[in-house]
């Protein structure tokens, strides 16, 4: 163990991982739009998924492309005040546009340093940095944007693109926000976004980058050690690095050659552990009584997807009753409708931690 290099994974929210899995094609193409330059349709994206499944991450890599190629670039949160917290990014450090330097009498003198006069507006600021080398905006988390504030950056943005300015933009959030903003009035402008959404990975995905992430930090990793990682990390992005992260723990802290199955499964169960108390248990908590209720009531159905009815019948209710609970669960992208009268927990975990704590949740 001593001959490997610090632990790879990374299992912090929005931090970049060592590897960035099943999203190749996706950046290949946003690589290629900013170098064709504007008009190219990959320079409006739009990205939406479930919590957990890559969104910050994506936007992060797109923008570490675009520095790579000289745009300033620009990565707010969609809460309040985001135009200002924009127009301040780019209006910082003033710019020097000249130095002269010119003799006196006594020695040399600096004759003057010219300082362009910072911009006074948003669209202002943003087509100042698009000629100098192009820029980049990313807004994550659309889903807490206040309208008026998105019709404003939407309006400076497309008159930037009808100009033909080096600039670029890209927007993530749950599924239902992202249609909702895009179908706001006076936002159809979004609408022409390149849409992509991000689904969970495969299990030969998951495996692949396990066994190349172990390899290229110097560890071994078994194989029944891989397949009991794999079907853990569920195809969720961020489990995948969790259980990595901790896997990697358990055979460091016996000093092993290689990862092994017991190793996977320690690591395992202090992921799923910290997977309830950074995920779920935040994502409960914030929920009104009803619509947990709801959520126990689907983990309590043996049948899996469970039945709406079911559900429903558990809370003493008519699935009438409970439409409404149903509707808001999926707009925040903790259940999906799984066929005609059925739903399932969008989020992997989240029944067996209902079934788990039962009367203590909520």
């Amino acid at each position: 163990m001593s001959q490997r290099r610090g632990n790879p994974f990374k299992p912090t929210a929005g931090m970049n991982p060592p590897e960035l899995i099943g999203r190749d094609a996706i950046l290949d193409d946003f690589t290629d739009a900013l170098d064709n330059g504007p008009g190219s349709p990959e320079r409006l994206m739009r990205v939406s998924g479930v919590r957990g499944v890559g969104k910050t991450v994506l936007l992060n890599a797109m923008g570490g492309i675009a520095r790579d190629r000289g745009f300033t670039v620009v990565d707010v949160a969609a809460n309040k005040g985001f135009c200002e917290r924009i127009l301040t990014a780019l209006t910082r450090d003033p710019i020097l546009t000249s130095v002269s330097v010119s003799p006196s009498v006594f020695g040399v003198r600096a004759g003057s340093i010219n300082l362009s006069k910072s911009p006074t507006s948003l669209g202002e600021a943003m087509l100042r940095a698009s000629q100098r080398g192009g820029l980049f905006v990313t807004l994550d988390e659309i889903q807490d944007a206040p309208i008026d504030e998105l019709r404003v950056l939407g309006n400076e943005i497309q008159l930037l693109i009808r100009q033909e300015a080096n600039v670029a933009f890209a927007f993530a959030g749950l599924p239902t926000a992202v249609d909702d903003a895009v179908g706001a009035d006076a936002l159809t402008f979004l609408q022409r976004a390149k849409h992509t959404e991000l689904s969970r990975l495969s299990d030969y995905e998951v495996g692949m980058s396990f066994e190349d992430t172990v390899a290229r930090a110097g560890g071994v990793l078994r194989r029944d050690a891989a397949e009991l990682m794999t079907k853990a990390a569920a195809g969720y992005p961020f489990m995948v690095q969790l259980v990595g992260y901790y896997t990697w723990q358990a055979a460091a802290r016996r000093n092993a050659a290689a990862i092994e199955e017991g190793d996977a499964e320690r690591g395992i169960a202090r992921a799923r552990e910290n997977f309830d108390s950074m995920v779920i248990g935040p994502a409960l908590r914030r929920l009104p009584d009803r619509q947990v209720e709801y959520l126990t009531a689907m983990a309590r159905c043996e049948e899996h997807p469970a039945p709406t009815a079911e559900v429903s019948r558990f809370m003493g209710l008519t699935t009438k009753d409970t439409s409404s609970y149903r509707k808001r669960l999926i707009d925040a992208a903790l259940i999906e409708a799984a066929g005609y009268g059925k739903v399932s927990f969008a989020v992997p975990y989240m029944r067996e931690y209902l079934r788990e704590h039962g009367e203590d949740v909520g």
